[in-house]
């Protein structure tokens, strides 16, 4: 027995090198697997999203149907039926699924996000691989996922800032591949995709508004979420997205001074410009830094 104990034990330390060599090695597959497995996975579930010390609980269907994917969210407590009555996506709770979703330039990310993996506590009862991605620059904020070990779905996300301080907690308490029937598809959203469009240059402007950014943090390009007819536009580096909204003040005096607000992981900043009679705002999973240089640097013709 002796003779034996130290095979088991130099077998055990190289399995154990062999699996943290693969979890080095492979974190572009895991978000590459997280992508495609919502587009392809039915599956149900609790839910819980907590912002701070307010915490909503919420039962989650997600189902691919013909190629195309819709969610049901159904509140379980007044915390979330608020949420759900103020109009807000399923995606505003479950933030790991709209990551690299539709995005063209899937490779660049790496450019400003360092990415490492390691084995995670089980979650849902689960295992999971906990995937962190954590910014290269102060214009964005990092996320520490949890993927099911089997399909790659997460099951516990956090948006946290510069200090490692967790903004948002999504996460799943129940989880179930598959759904009995089929959803009514009145009853629920369906999934968008949004892809990133660019001019011939590269730049993220938008032919068809006659204001633009004249400054995003480098990564970000323009989605294909812009509404020339609403003046809204829409920015993502494949990872963090921000949209940028321009209204006019219709004769009413802007604020004197910005606006700026937080909620979890998502900040909004408000920037007047009163040469134009015009108030435009930022809001998006980004550093309160980045909303305010983007509103600041917003270029409006004489």
């Amino acid at each position: 027995m002796l003779r034996v104990l130290p095979q088991i034990l130099a077998f055990t330390l190289v399995a154990s090198l062999t699996a943290s060599a693969a979890y080095a090695a492979q974190p572009v597959e895991w978000l590459e697997r997280m992508s495609h497995a919502h587009r392809e996975l039915s599956y149900q579930g609790i839910v819980t999203h907590q912002i701070e010390d307010q915490l909503a609980s919420y039962r989650i269907v997600h189902q691919v149907i013909d190629g195309r994917e819709f969610e049901r969210l159904t509140p379980l407590d007044s915390e979330g039926s608020e949420l759900v009555r103020k109009g807000h996506s399923v995606n505003c709770v479950h933030p790991a699924e709209r990551l690299l979703r539709g995005v063209s330039q899937k490779g660049d990310f790496a450019r400003y996000y360092d990415l490492r993996l390691e084995e995670g506590a089980r979650v849902a009862g689960r295992d999971v691989v906990t995937l962190h991605i954590e910014p290269r620059d102060v214009f964005r904020l990092g996320y520490v996922i949890s993927l099911d070990a089997q399909t790659a779905i997460p099951l516990k996300t956090e948006t946290v800032d510069q200090r490692d301080q967790v903004l948002e907690r999504f996460q799943f308490m129940l989880f179930e591949l598959g759904v009995a029937g089929e959803l009514n598809q009145d009853d629920a959203r369906e999934v968008a995709h949004h892809n990133v469009v660019t001019d011939q240059e590269g730049k993220p402007v938008h032919p068809g508004l006659s204001w633009n950014p004249g400054w995003v943090p480098e990564g970000f390009m323009l989605a294909d979420t812009a509404d020339v007819q609403s003046e809204a536009l829409s920015y993502t580096d494949g990872i963090s997205m921000f949209s940028v909204f321009m209204e006019s003040a219709n004769g009413v005096s802007p604020p004197a001074t910005a606006v700026a607000m937080r909620s979890g992981a998502t900040v909004s900043y408000t920037y007047p410009i009163p040469d134009h009679d015009l108030v435009a705002t930022v809001i998006g999973e980004v550093p309160l830094l980045t909303a305010e240089q983007v509103a600041k640097s917003l270029v409006v013709p004489q």
